[in-house]
């Protein structure tokens, strides 16, 4: 019979296992940990009484626990607040309490790093390291209760902690808001010393939340390399990966500030001083996670690093999971240790949790066995049933395609909670519009293609221009139950016949699932409407009259110098405001803070504006790539940029259905061509 709990070979995990066994053995770093100094502190505080010793074997259960003294370090640890299944707000609060005590190796601790690293004896980093290795060769003080005033009026009591020095409790905290700060202060005696100040996060149950891995993800470790990690935990000064600041600084700006994070990294509990004045200096605030073990050796920095890290981080986002079950989550790590691994055993876990993975392939370090940690075999091993779409691999973050972030929360908020309107006209749509150019009807068009209907074109058919001259000249439609019709574009549905764009789209949207859900939001469907009305106006309208100033009669050439006046008037006054107008609106809480117009999700508002921004783009190219580069008007180039890479539409614009720009209501004419 085969052990239960041996790992299948061939699975991530073991995948996972391989690759760490193989670093360890490859890169020495058995020998590194046997060779350096013990620091010859006990598990327990030597000053502690026997009793004392024998309850903290009963951790938070401990009867009588020690009180905090005034020659002792206390240390809160950031947290983030949840709501439990009662509705009550939670929080679980890890403390720590060391003694002040150094150990008294301290030096020779110092010198034997400082040899590791290749530094000469008395070198002036050795002061850097002696500060940095303090909170190793602290004794802990287990069975410690630390009494704490949480946003200075509810009184926590945490712990007792454990033979590790460690309290983890849950409590429940007053009611806050969400994305709320709220600071905890430690009850101490003066002379205590340490972090006794903690920041909770208020997080609702939905929303979107970020976990993401430390080292070597938004930090430099080199936790492939012994002499790596020493040097850079404890000589060198801290160093972000290059782009990842400002690529968490976007993200931030796409899920809101009161979105929550949580840094988990495979370090002890030792670094977490270290880690947060990282956090704070160049990433969003947010919980660091680290490990509760291997307190009192620096061997055991360099085994945490290396060793069952899968098994660790997948036990930690359960924990998350088990808070925040409703949240929609992204998650980032890198190659060298087996974020790849866990985050893929979390996607099985929780199926339709996650909705995008980021894997840094660290290429950008000297290391044995990175190649073969970067092979594609071994991400499309980790991610084995998971939608390709959901996983991305990327090199350099500064080259990274935001737009996986904007089409991962697009579809997300796009499929949600509106759905295609069930319709007993069940046949296609018919568009009836002018074949060779784009123009009002290229609007339903991309309608249509972005929700995937089954349709035909006049514009793509034999003689379909035969069909759109029987509308014009009244011989279509049948009279009896539709109105008569003065131009394109046309749609028929089954029985039904209209005309005028706004029209057309005000039929589609709620049917094709381009609106906001119209029982939670029954009048979100008149401003996507008037949304749309104002873009076609000042961003289709008012182009047209560009080239025809005076009559739609007349050609462009009979009205050519007013064209010029028309054309350097809009792209000076008339299409900068109409920009701002829609930058303030993508700018403002009803658009949802995410890149839509309106409810944080995609409406033909969406469409609208985008192929008012491509026209335009083709017919003032000089105004509009100055614009763009001012930068007043990125949320409207994002969007546009948005629209143009969802799955379907990219498709459609790189068919031949797309019809090129021409005499529409977009044209190029290069003494037009203003840039304002």
């Amino acid at each position: 019979m085969a052990n239960p709990r041996r790992t299948p070979a061939g699975t991530p995990r073991a995948q996972s296992i391989g690759l760490e066994k193989k670093t360890r053995s490859e890169c020495g770093f058995e020998d590194a940990e046997s060779s350096l100094a013990p620091f010859g502190i006990p598990s327990t505080a030597t000053h502690e009484g026997k009793l004392s010793k024998l309850l903290s074997y009963l951790g938070s259960n401990n009867p009588w626990p020690g009180q905090v003294k005034s020659d002792d370090v206390v240390w809160l640890l950031d947290n983030v607040a949840f709501r439990a299944p009662n509705g009550h707000w939670h929080a679980e609060f890890v403390t720590a309490a060391f003694d002040h005590k150094a150990s008294p190796k301290l030096v020779d601790i110092v010198g034997d790093i400082a040899a590791k690293v290749g530094l000469a004896k008395g070198s002036k980093e050795e002061a850097t390291i002696e500060k940095r290795i303090a909170p190793f060769v602290m004794e802990i003080l287990p069975g410690r209760q630390i009494n704490a005033k949480f946003d200075d009026s509810a009184e926590l009591r945490l712990g007792p902690g454990g033979r590790n020095g460690v309290s983890s409790d849950v409590r429940r905290i007053p009611e806050g808001k969400d994305g709320s700060v709220v600071t905890s202060a430690a009850v101490v005696p003066k002379g205590t010393t340490g972090m006794l100040e903690m920041k909770t996060v208020y997080a609702e149950p939905e929303g979107w939340a970020i976990i993401s891995d430390v080292d070597d993800t938004i930090k430099i470790t080199q936790t492939s390399n012994p002499t790596g990690i020493l040097t850079t935990t404890f000589v060198s000064e801290p160093t972000p990966v290059a782009g990842m600041p400002e690529l968490y600084a976007y993200i931030q700006t796409l899920v809101t500030t009161s979105a929550p994070w949580f840094y988990l990294s495979a370090s002890p509990y030792n670094l977490y001083p270290f880690l947060r004045k990282f956090r704070d200096d160049y990433y969003p605030h947010g919980q660091l996670i680290l490990r509760d073990s291997n307190l009192l050796t620096i061997s055991g920095l360099l085994s945490n690093l290396t060793l069952g890290t899968e098994k660790y981080k997948v036990n930690r986002i359960k924990k998350v999971h088990r808070w925040l079950p409703k949240r929609k989550m992204i998650l980032i790590g890198d190659s060298t240790q087996s974020d790849p691994e866990a985050y893929g055993d979390i996607c099985r876990m929780f199926p339709g949790w996650v909705k995008l993975i980021l894997i840094r392939k660290v290429t950008d370090i000297s290391a044995v066995g990175i190649q073969e940690k970067n092979e594609p075999t071994r991400f499309e091993k980790a991610f084995e049933d998971i939608p390709r779409e959901l996983w991305h691999v990327f090199e350099n973050p500064s080259e990274f395609n935001p737009q996986i972030i904007l089409f991962a929360m697009s579809s997300e908020t796009s499929e949600q909670p509106t759905k295609r309107q069930k319709s007993s006209k069940d046949v296609p749509y018919n568009l009836i519009y002018w074949p060779g150019l784009p123009g009002r009807g290229e609007h339903i068009r991309l309608a249509l293609e972005e929700a995937g209907a089954d349709y035909t074109d006049t514009a793509h058919i034999k003689d379909g221009i035969n069909q759109v001259m029987a509308h014009i000249n009244g011989d279509l439609p049948n009279d009896d139950i539709n109105t008569p019709l003065l131009a394109p574009p046309i749609l028929k549905h089954g029985d039904l016949t209209i005309n005028q764009l706004p029209n057309i789209l005000l039929y589609l949207g709620p049917r094709l699932g381009l609106v906001t859900d119209p029982q939670t939001d029954p009048d979100g469907l008149y401003r996507i409407n008037g949304l749309t009305l104002t873009a076609l106006d000042g961003l289709s309208n008012e182009p047209h009259d560009c080239h025809h100033p005076i009559a739609t009669g007349l050609y462009y050439e009979d009205q050519k110098e007013e064209s010029k006046r028309k054309a350097q008037d809009y792209v000076k006054n008339r299409l900068p405001k109409f920009l701002g107008y829609f930058e303030r609106v993508l700018g403002s809480k009803v658009s949802g803070e995410v890149v839509w117009l309106y409810g944080g999700k995609l409406t033909y508002a969406d469409l609208v504006l985008f192929q008012c921004v491509d026209g335009l783009k083709f017919m003032f190219p000089k105004a509009m790539t100055k614009l763009e580069k001012e930068g007043k008007h990125a949320k409207v180039f994002e969007l546009h940029k948005a629209v143009s890479e969802r799955p379907r539409i990219k498709a459609y614009l790189e068919s031949d259905r797309r019809q090129k720009y021409s005499n529409g209501i977009y044209r190029y004419y290069e003494e037009l061509d203003f840039e304002g």
